[in-house]
């Protein structure tokens, strides 16, 4: 093997090692276990047998304690941790903040979830300026796999996105319809208007700025397994 291939192998090395250095890690860990039953009091478990409706019914229960437990809108510091612990105690959260602690509770649940971030096409048609500008309009959810398929949670309101025949409708239908001018109709109107407008989707990217997860530093908070969906 000559030196440039050697010296090419090298820095694909790092670059992973780096990467997974700095990767955001979403499994549950020891406090996740200690605190999410707090999230879950008097809310009705599921389970594989569970229906459909109850899945629904679940859901929308986790989504309304995480803002009856964290009434607060808001940050938490940069560089401080941002868990369903800390939230518990903080009372306030992000859209960011808050989609990860349902994330957590819905996966501690059994359920299938992912953490997408949006980022708004303000007066441009490119789907790169609209992530790499400061400042740029963006918002964070989740989504969660139901037995009719993925379903958005909203982080700011208590809204999810269920159609008039109360089917779930997945984020990235929902850019479809807007790209497309057609009409979603809903079973709840959305409350925020993001949900209106042209946006790029990226999944897995918790900030751009690096300073949410650890290590805290200028490297983006990215769950790369979520990220790599991006491209397919």
């Amino acid at each position: 093997m000559n030196q440039k291939k050697l010296i090419f192998i090298f820095f694909v090395i790092v670059i992973i090692a780096i990467l997974h250095q700095h990767s955001v890690n979403n499994k549950l860990v020891e406090a996740d276990y200690e605190y999410i039953p707090k999230y879950l009091n008097n809310i009705n478990p599921v389970s594989e047998l569970s229906t459909y409706q109850e899945q629904l019914d679940f859901i929308s229960s986790v989504q309304l304690t995480s803002f009856d437990l964290v009434p607060n809108a808001g940050s938490i510091a940069k560089n401080q941790k941002r868990e369903p612990k800390e939230l518990f105690y903080a009372k306030v959260a992000d859209c960011s903040a808050r989609s990860r602690l349902l994330e957590k509770i819905l996966r501690y649940s059994g359920f299938k979830t992912r953490h997408v971030a949006i980022y708004v096409k303000e007066n441009t048609t490119s789907s790169i300026k609209p992530i790499l500008t400061p400042n740029n309009r963006s918002h964070a959810l989740t989504e969660v796999l139901t037995k009719r398929g993925w379903l958005v949670v909203d982080s700011n309101s208590p809204w999810l996105s269920i159609d008039s025949q109360n089917n779930p409708v997945s984020i990235k239908k929902i850019q479809q319809s807007i790209n497309n001018s057609v009409t979603i109709e809903w079973k709840i109107n959305p409350v925020d208007d993001v949900y209106s407008m042209s946006f790029v989707i990226l999944y897995g990217v918790y900030s751009r700025h690096g300073r949410f997860y650890p290590p805290y530093n200028f490297i983006p908070d990215i769950n790369y397994s979520e990220f790599i969906q991006n491209v397919y």
